[in-house]
């Protein structure tokens, strides 16, 4: 049997994303929600980062990539893709949001525990860009993170290990160059940002693809509540 609780955030998820379908403005819908089944700050942040409009989820679902090629650019948020991969190896809550992406609520800093995964992040993730071999990777990492120059230069070191090609950018407005970088060079953009990816020349959902071939079972299912058609992409991907 369900629990309460689970009943409780998945009658709100339907609520707010008709409410977002309908033309609603997102804070005001978020608040109708969130006063109506009284939630709490954890399950109101969920809603927001995890529930779409049609629309939204329509746009995103065109631009997937199931297969990039070596003739692509992959354009990589750093922080945004390593924090979820990290997540799930410490067994936090993830969750397969209604775009086929997998997002978490842990935070955007690197924790000291975190050290113990972080090298088996980088392989999981260098794993998938080998077996990708795209012509070229831009990782492009938030610069106000502490160690930030020495993350993303260990992470370089690893992927030129692997015979990849990849320029690194440490940048202050990091969703902005994604975007920007995206367009320009018509590149495939891993991350879980919905601003990043609603204005991304092409998606890849690296994370969500990794995590369901690790088998690591989402908290919450959203794109399968909603039908979102998530299992072509997993099936038929690296």
């Amino acid at each position: 049997m369900a629990k309460l609780e689970d009943i409780t955030i998945i009658d709100a998820a339907y609520d707010y994303k008709y409410l977002l379908s309908r033309g609603y403005n997102q804070r005001l819908a978020l608040d109708v929600v969130t006063l109506r089944y009284s939630l709490n700050k954890e399950k109101r942040l969920l809603l927001y980062r995890c529930i779409h409009s049609m629309q939204y989820v329509a746009n995103i679902i065109s631009k997937i990539v199931y297969n990039p090629t070596v003739n692509d650019v992959i354009v990589i948020d750093f922080y945004n893709t390593l924090l979820t991969i990290l997540c799930a190896l410490e067994n936090c809550n993830v969750y397969l949001c209604d775009d086929c992406v997998t997002r978490d609520l842990r935070g955007s800093k690197l924790k000291p525990q975190d050290e113990t995964y972080i090298l088996k992040a980088y392989e999981l993730i260098l794993n998938a860009l080998s077996k990708l071999k795209p012509l070229k990777i831009i990782i492009i990492a938030d610069k106000n993170f502490s160690h930030s120059a020495i993350h993303v230069n260990q992470f370089n070191k690893y992927i030129e290990e692997r015979g990849l090609i990849s320029h690194s950018i440490l940048s202050l407005t990091p969703d902005k160059d994604s975007i920007e970088i995206s367009k320009k060079e018509e590149a495939i953009v891993i991350s879980s940002d919905s601003v990043v990816l609603e204005r991304a020349y092409k998606v890849f959902p690296l994370t969500s693809i990794i995590i369901n071939k690790l088998g690591i079972p989402f908290t919450i299912n959203f794109a399968k509540l909603f039908g979102t058609l998530c299992n072509y992409c997993y099936e038929n991907s690296i």
